[in-house]
């Protein structure tokens, strides 16, 4: 049931965002995004209350949110809606994902999630939900984003400490 959960949000992402290109913003548009959001905590809290974690669910998982949050940040941007600047939250995205790679290449482990890409991504839904809520990029969606930004920095202490203790 969770990796459904991940493919559903994968394959809903695609109507969320032609419905923004096509409509604008809308309440269709605010309530797919919300349930694909939704999506996201049940698909961890079900494949670990059933103890069901599998590889395919820890890298589809990660794959789902970015492509949901990268697909809306990019229609959003060529609406006009947000500024360019929010393409930063991507770029520490990457990082952590070289990071998790590098980990996984010298190890063979693959590196659930942790507590500061929950929270970032989090943050980051939070941010663009008040978007679609209201219609315009604002000064609460910055200050969601600007804090999801800068949990990389304890994150990349949090990463390297694994990598020290595993490697």
């Amino acid at each position: 049931m969770s990796n459904f959960l991940t493919i559903l949000r994968i394959i809903g992402t695609i109507p969320l965002v032609l419905i923004i290109y096509n409509k604008g913003i809308c309440l269709e548009s605010l309530l797919i995004f919300i349930l694909l959001a939704i999506t996201d905590f049940f698909d961890g809290y079900l494949a670990r209350k059933y103890n069901n974690c599998t590889v395919f669910g820890k890298v589809a998982d990660g794959i789902a949110d970015k492509f949901l949050m990268l697909s809306l940040t990019i229609v959003l941007l060529i609406k006009k809606i947000i500024p360019y600047w929010t393409l930063i939250i991507f770029f520490r995205d990457f990082l952590s994902i070289v990071f998790a790679i590098a980990y996984a290449k010298k190890t063979k482990i693959i590196l659930k999630s942790n507590i500061y890409g929950k929270v970032k991504t989090n943050l980051h839904i939070i941010s663009l939900a008040i978007v679609l809520l209201i219609g315009k990029w604002n000064i609460v969606s910055s200050i969601f984003l600007i804090f999801a930004i800068l949990l990389f920095v304890p994150e990349v202490f949090f990463i390297l400490k694994i990598l020290k203790n595993k490697i």
